[in-house]
């Protein structure tokens, strides 16, 4: 009877969603779309072929919303069409989505066909998939073409060589088409099909489509051209590389356009990877230094953000020769966010220079970026310290380290003050207990009254860090003390941040510590006049119940913490009511349990 009611119900929810497909509202129809699948699944193979599918053809004039919630679950129709042999049918529908004038539509078109040709049967390709990318390849309509761009490599090992020579012969004229955007999209694509033929054949066939792409007319074609580079660097073999590959890197590095290269600075060390080292420490260094000095920003930063994994792909001296001169302008740059990249990666130096370059190349340059006016840039330095940490120690960066630091929390942006925080417990690892309480503790503690609350509940996280970091004795000596005077201070603010620091700490204190210190300063604060700290009072009893509960001695808890609970109990404010009764009900059940 329960079985025959459920599914009933469930008809019902299939016939309702059936009903919507069909709604003048195009976002109930899209909304209807994202459950397809479980209608082609209620309506069973056979029906979603005759039915389900035609009328997903019939809807591809429909609003855009609606078009791409079926191209991006089109997908879930598939194992409800009745098996391999009748994937094909999804092809139409989707041909019809490749072709429409909303590119997100047709991105999600194409990925639906990729499990779909990738389940079909080797037969089917001949008889389906080959002649549905012909004719997107065909179509006059550009939208099309840019579709059968990105499908030619789908399937392609499968097909016969003569068929593999035609889908060749059709993308090479798809480079060479006459609307830029379809230039561009195949382009785009160009490696994902090179990767899948041989040497010879990317030689014969597609090596001048390559070359006619490189030097075209429009910039959103030639930006393409860095990712041909490095597919076909990793397919054609050494000789083919350096006479034909080369030279087209050489000229982007060179474009009239900055975003072209742009694209070369942000993929050059992925090139250095696939071009050998030989090309690598002598053209492509000589391309790099040139971009690290390129008058557009965006292109010298994109270069600086390459620094170190450029440096690990040539020889030592060429790094100290040529590379870290050209970095040392870097360092002084007009614009803050090439300078803030560089800042990023350069300690990563420290381990290719071993020790003694490093002090003698690379420290006056740190020295000079923790002296920098950006705080991003100060940041960028510290928040990766544990590279030349682990060369020369921090113990040479100190003496700037320190000022550096000090400026970072005190910045008027509250982000920068919450970043370097987040690095403190990292730095005092680095410099050690008692730099740390000299220097910088007092800072730790200041953020503890910031005027951002993300500022202080993080500083108060960062306690519980530095104690687990420096053990339970230096938290009693260095912050249970400061807890204590804030406990009391007149500001609430600062008494409610003294319960959130006592609830990390408690974490990490030992048992005997939380009964004799924690514990009667929280009671202390029981009877506050503000409701917001009564009310922080009581979680922090819950949370500490919850999390160490079984551990405190009954007689702890029922003549300790249960009395100060039963007060908050009667308190006035009902929220303060609401969290005392689940520390009250913790209180209990541990109690209980302990009996």
């Amino acid at each position: 009877m329960e079985k025959n009611k459920s599914d009933s119900a469930d008809l019902y929810q299939i016939s309702l969603l059936i009903d919507q497909l069909r709604h003048d509202d195009p976002q109930i129809r899209a909304n209807a779309t994202k459950n397809i699948g479980s209608i082609a699944k209620a309506l069973g193979p056979e029906r979603t072929r005759s039915e389900l599918i035609p009328f997903i053809n019939e809807s591809t004039d429909d609003d855009d919303d609606v078009l791409l919630a079926i191209a991006e679950n089109i997908g879930d129709i598939q194992s409800h069409v009745g098996g391999a042999e009748f994937y094909y049918t999804l092809l139409e529908p989707i041909e019809l989505l490749a072709i429409v004038e909303d590119g997100s539509v047709r991105d999600a078109a194409v990925k639906a066909v990729i499990p779909i040709v990738d389940g079909m049967p080797d037969d089917h390709l001949l008889t389906h998939f080959v002649p549905f990318v012909s004719k997107l390849a065909l179509k006059d309509w550009f939208t099309s073409r840019i579709s059968a761009t990105a499908l030619f490599h789908i399937a392609y090992s499968r097909l016969p060589s003569h068929v593999q020579k035609e889908f060749r012969a059709l993308f090479s004229r798809l480079c060479a088409d006459d609307t830029p955007m379809v230039r561009r999209m195949a382009a785009k694509h160009f490696g994902d099909l090179a990767s899948r033929m041989s040497a010879p054949e990317i030689q014969d066939e597609l090596l001048a489509p390559f070359k006619k792409l490189a030097v075209d007319e429009q910039d959103s074609v030639r930006i393409q051209s860095v990712g041909i580079c490095i597919a076909l660097a990793e397919a054609l073999p050494a000789e083919l590389r350096m006479s034909e590959v080369l030279p087209v890197v050489l000229s982007i590095a060179s474009d009239r356009s900055w975003r072209v290269r742009w694209s070369l600075a942000v993929k050059i060390a992925e090139l250095g990877n696939v071009m050998g080292q030989q090309v690598t420490n002598n053209s492509l260094c000589e391309c790099y230094e040139n971009l690290l000095r390129d008058q557009e920003a965006e292109v010298r930063s994109a270069a600086a953000g390459n620094i170190s994994k450029m440096c690990s792909l040539v020889r030592k001296d060429i790094t100290i020769s040529r590379i870290l001169p050209v970095v040392n302008h870097i360092i002084t740059d007009s614009s803050d966010h090439t300078r803030a990249s560089c800042a990023l990666v350069i300690n990563d130096l420290a381990s290719l220079l071993g020790r003694d370059d490093t002090v003698e190349n690379l420290l006056p340059m740190l020295l000079q970026l923790l002296r920098d006016d950006s705080s991003d840039v100060r940041l960028n330095i510290i928040a990766n310290l544990d590279a030349i940490n682990a060369v020369i120690g921090v113990e040479l960066l100190s003496q700037s380290l320190l000022p550096a630091i000090v400026d970072l929390a005190e910045d008027s942006k509250w982000r920068v003050r919450f970043a370097i925080i987040e690095h403190i417990p990292r730095i005092a690892n680095q410099l050690g207990c008692s730099f740390f309480n000299d220097k910088l503790n007092n800072l730790c503690m200041t953020w503890l009254g910031d005027d951002v609350y993300s500022i202080r509940r993080a500083a108060a996280n960062n306690l519980c860090k530095l104690s687990a970091q420096f053990g339970e004795e230096w938290a009693k000596e260095q912050i249970i003390p400061r807890i204590e005077r804030m406990h009391t201070h007149t500001n609430y603010l600062q008494r409610m941040t003294a319960l959130y620091g006592i609830q990390v700490l408690a974490t990490s204190l030992s048992q005997t510590t939380v009964e004799e210190v924690i514990v009667p300063l929280i009671l202390h604060m029981a009877s506050d006049a503000v409701p917001n700290v009564r009310l922080t009072v009581a979680r922090t009893l819950n949370d500490i119940v919850s999390s160490k509960g079984e551990k405190f001695r009954s007689s702890f808890l029922t003549s300790c913490i249960q009395p100060a609970l039963m007060t908050l109990l009667d308190d006035s404010d009902r929220d303060v009511r609401f969290y005392a009764r689940q520390a009250s009900d913790g209180v209990t059940a541990v109690v209980g349990g302990a009996q």
